[in-house]
C-alpha cells in the first residue's frame, strides 16, 4: 500500500490530499512541522509539505542531520508556477502547484506512486563496498593514500579529524566512515560555521522546557541524537574559543547537561571533525584550544585537493556526467579531447564540488568545460602539453607553499630547470616566492 506523510498547513490543501488518498486507498500519516522536526526516525516514504522557504530550510537541515537526502523524498506544494517566483536552489524532489480539487490531487499522487523514491540514507553500505572510493575514481597516489587511511579507520571507534580544502570531499568521507562503521545510531551533522554562539549549548546539549523564553518543550541536543552513532563536527576551525571549552568537557565525558536542567546524561558516539585549516596552526595562533586539538586528533586524514588528483579528474567527471544525465533523464554528452584538455588544465579552486557543478552545466547544455569564461581553446598537441605542464607546476608550487627548492625535489628536476619553467609560464610573481628562487637557484 502507498504511504504518504502530510505536513500541510493549508486546511483546503490538506482536505484535497486526504480525499485524493482516500480515493486511491493510500495510507496517510499527518504531522505538524514542529513534531516532524523532533522525530529521530523520519518517514521512509513521500513527505508532502506546503511551508515557506525558512521553515523548509529547517526541515531540509533536519533531514541532512539524520543522514537522509531531502532531494529524494520531499514534495513541496506552491501557490503559483515557478515562472512567477524568484528562483531558489532548494534541494527537494519537486515543487508542484497546488491541485485545484481532489481529482487533480489524485493525478498528482498517481504520478508519485509510479515515481519511486530513491533508496534513503538509512541503508548501510556492505562491508566490502567502496562506494565513492571505487578504484575507477581513485587512481592518484595522494587519494589512494587517503583512502587507505580511511579503510583502516572505518571500523575503529576512534575520533578522527578530516583535513582538506573546501569541496574536496570531507563530508563524503565522514558519511562513508559512518556507513562502514556498522553502528546502529544516526549520523548527526553539526555545521559549526553556521551555529550561533548564543545557541551553541541549546543545539549541542539540548534544552529543558522553560529554560528560556520560547522553550515550551524538552528538546534533545545533537549529542543525544548521536547516541550509538556518529557526531560530525563540520568546519570545526570556525568554532569560537568559548564554545570549544564547553565542547571539550562534553567530549571528555561523553555526555552533558541540558540547558536549564540538572541531570547529566551519557551518550556514546564517535566524533568526526572536518577542518580546512590545520588545527596545529590554529593552536599556534591561539585560535584553537590545544587540549581540544589533542582530544580530537586521535587520527587525522588529509583529503587532497582536486588539483593534486590529476589522474582522477576525467573518470570522476565522466561519472558525474552519467549521474546527472540519469537524474534529469537527459542524454549523456560526449567528452571531447578539448574538454579533457580543459579539465586537466583548470586549477579547480572549488575542488570536487566545482567539478560536479561543471558536469551539471554540461549535461543541461548550459556550458562545456572548454567554454569556461577564463579558458582559451587549445588545439595543437604542443599547446595541450604546455597547459598540462603549467597545471602540474602550479599544483606542486601550491603544495609546497611556493618553495622552489622543495618543488624541484618533488618533481625530480634541477632547481635551475624549475626556475626556467616558472619564468616561461609567468609564475614567478604568482608564487610569492620570487626572492627565494633567485637566491637558491645556483645553490
Amino acid at each position: 500500500m502507498t504511504e504518504l506523510t502530510l505536513c500541510i498547513e493549508s486546511p483546503e490543501l490538506k482536505s484535497r490530499l486526504r480525499a485524493a488518498a482516500l480515493l486511491m486507498q493510500a495510507s496517510v500519516h499527518e504531522l505538524s512541522l514542529s513534531d516532524l522536526l523532533k522525530k529521530r526516525s523520519l518517514p521512509a516514504h513521500w513527505l508532502l509539505v506546503d511551508h515557506g522557504l525558512e521553515d523548509l530550510g529547517e526541515l531540509i537541515e533536519h533531514f541532512k542531520a539524520q543522514g537522509r537526502k531531502p532531494e529524494t523524498q520531499i514534495i513541496r506544494f506552491i501557490e503559483k508556477p515557478w515562472q512567477e517566483y524568484v528562483y531558489h536552489d532548494i534541494p527537494i524532489f519537486a515543487s508542484i502547484v497546488q491541485p485545484a480539487n481532489p481529482l487533480a490531487a489524485v493525478q498528482v499522487l498517481e504520478k508519485l506512486i509510479h515515481t519511486k523514491p530513491f533508496r534513503f540514507g538509512k541503508r548501510k553500505l556492505t562491508a566490502d563496498s567502496s562506494g565513492p572510493y571505487n578504484d575507477e575514481f581513485v587512481r592518484s597516489p595522494p587519494m589512494r593514500y587517503a583512502v587507505s587511511q580511511l579503510q583502516r579507520l572505518k571500523q575503529l571507534p576512534i575520533d578522527t579529524v578530516l583535513l582538506g580544502p573546501t569541496g574536496a570531499g570531507k563530508d563524503t568521507a565522514a558519511r562513508w566512515l559512518h556507513a562502514q562503521s556498522g553502528v546502529q545510531g544516526e549520523f548527526v551533522h553539526v555545521n559549526c560555521a553556521a551555529l550561533p554562539e548564543q545557541l551553541f549549548e541549546a543545539e549541542l546539549f539540548g534544552v529543558m522546557a522553560g529554560a528560556f523564553t520560547g522553550a515550551q518543550k524538552d528538546r534533545p541536543g545533537k549529542l543525544e541524537l548521536a547516541n550509538n552513532g556518529t557526531l560530525y563536527l563540520d568546519e570545526m576551525d570556525s568554532l569560537p574559543l568559548s564554545c570549544q571549552a564547553k565542547l571539550l568537557n562534553a567530549l571528555q565525558y561523553r555526555g552533558a547537561i541540558r540547558l536549564g536542567g540538572h541531570a547529566f546524561y551519557n551518550s556514546t558516539f564517535r566524533v568526526i571533525a572536518s577542518t580546512k585549516v590545520n588545527l596545529e596552526h590554529l593552536v599556534e595562533q591561539n585560535k584553537f584550544r590545544e587540549d581540544l586539538h589533542f582530544r580530537l586528533s586521535v587520527s587525522q586524514v588529509r583529503i587532497p585537493a582536486l588539483a593534486e588528483r590529476l589522474e582522477d579528474i576525467v573518470p570522476l567527471y565522466q561519472h558525474f556526467l552519467n549521474e546527472v544525465a540519469a537524474q534529469f533523464k537527459l542524454e549523456v554528452p560526449n567528452l571531447e579531447l578539448d574538454d579533457v584538455d580543459e579539465l586537466l588544465s583548470r586549477p579547480w579552486p572549488g575542488n570536487v564540488r566545482e567539478l560536479h557543478a561543471v558536469a551539471q552545466r554540461h549535461v543541461m547544455g548550459l556550458g562545456e568545460p572548454c567554454l569556461a569564461p577564463c579558458s582559451e581553446a587549445q588545439t595543437g598537441l604542443k599547446q595541450r602539453l604546455l597547459a598540462f605542464e603549467k597545471a602540474v607546476l602550479m599544483q606542486t608550487l601550491r603544495a609546497h607553499k611556493g618553495c622552489a627548492r622543495q618543488a624541484s625535489q618533488s618533481l625530480g628536476i634541477p632547481l635551475h630547470s624549475l626556475y626556467y619553467r616558472m619564468k616561461r609560464f609567468d609564475l614567478l610573481e604568482k608564487t610569492g616566492n620570487h626572492f627565494e628562487v633567485q637566491t637558491t637557484q645556483f645553490s
